[in-house]
């Protein structure tokens, strides 16, 4: 019976990656799901995993030994980067140093595009930075991998954008200068991440994992006002600009900053390096990898904002 560990099923990815992973795994699959905080993982959640056969764990990337004891005999594994920006390439090795030890044959992760830029890191744009050395410690393991690098989400706009709309004067103040992306959704990268855990794509290989069509920010905006009825305005902004706009309202410069007292919840270098991923072109190209691996096309923008109707201004 081969084992299959996913790691960081507390998080919205990795909730998808594990109850996909349920229904697609062979019959005779054992399934181990952890999570650094058990409490993350909604009860109705657990108790519906565990009824369908899955094991549900506590391990912490940041604790080879929790790592250890839940990757024993395990075929292949899932790493999903956090939010510990800075230090994700520490707890990646963690990982790797507990699958090495713990016989594990072959590591999945969830990687970002631009990783594979040929710039030095400090001159690579801020998301991609510690993906690109993570990666380059997945190669060097000797272990087997499957890396997919995932665009940025398009549930974003929805979740982490559009709060901010109306405190900005009914403004989308962003920094793409109307370069077309292809957004995939948070939804469809979980089951890619579960179908690679689950051995479906080619050994040692690099996954883009993207939406079906580029699109650019100004197109979603205005379906987004057209389905609501909202009257916003789209204004890009110069980078300098947009970052003086947002410390100047307190916006911090990092993750662990405090955000209670506006909607926007990305630091300065994440918001920025957000439009800048378009603005230099790093989504512009789509892939068939969704459909590929899990045998569904990527979801339209119309699918995934209709599930966020309730967020939009």
């Amino acid at each position: 019976m081969p084992k299959y560990v996913f790691t960081g099923v507390g998080g919205q990815l990795g909730s998808v990656a594990a109850s996909y992973a349920l229904e697609i795994a062979p019959p005779d699959s054992t399934l181990v799901f952890t999570t650094s905080d058990m409490s993350k993982i909604p009860a109705g959640v657990h108790r519906s995993w565990k009824d369908r056969g899955a094991t549900v764990s506590a391990a912490n990337y940041d604790d080879v030994n929790s790592l250890q004891q839940v990757f024993a005999g395990a075929e292949a594994v899932s790493m999903i980067s956090t939010w510990a920006f800075g230090r994700r390439h520490e707890q990646a090795q963690n990982v790797i140093d507990a699958a090495k030890s713990s016989g594990v044959k072959r590591i999945c992760y969830t990687s970002f595009v631009g990783a594979d830029d040929p710039a030095p890191v400090n001159e690579m744009p801020f998301l991609p930075r510690d993906h690109k050395q993570i990666e380059a410690l997945i190669r060097a393991s000797g272990l087997e991998y499957n890396i997919q690098r995932d665009y940025l989400y398009l549930d974003n706009i929805p979740t982490l954008f559009a709060p901010s709309w109306k405190f900005c004067g009914d403004r989308w103040l962003f920094n793409s200068r109307g370069v077309p992306g292809a957004y995939v959704a948070r939804e469809d990268c979980g089951r890619v991440l579960a179908a690679l855990t689950l051995g479906r794509g080619e050994p040692n290989t690099v996954y883009d994992v993207t939406g079906p069509e580029a699109v650019a920010d100004e197109q979603v905006f205005k379906w987004i006002c057209d389905r609501t009825g909202y009257q916003g305005q789209f204004v890009d902004l110069p980078d300098d600009e947009l970052k003086t706009f947002w410390l100047g309202k307190g916006l911090p410069d990092h993750v662990s900053g405090d955000f209670s007292q506006i909607p926007m919840k990305l630091c300065i270098e994440d918001l920025l390096c957000c439009g800048e991923m378009l603005a230099r072109g790093y989504m512009g190209k789509t892939s068939n990898a969704v459909e590929t691996l899990t045998g569904r096309k990527p979801l339209s923008l119309q699918a995934v904002l209709v599930q966020y109707e309730n967020l939009l201004p």
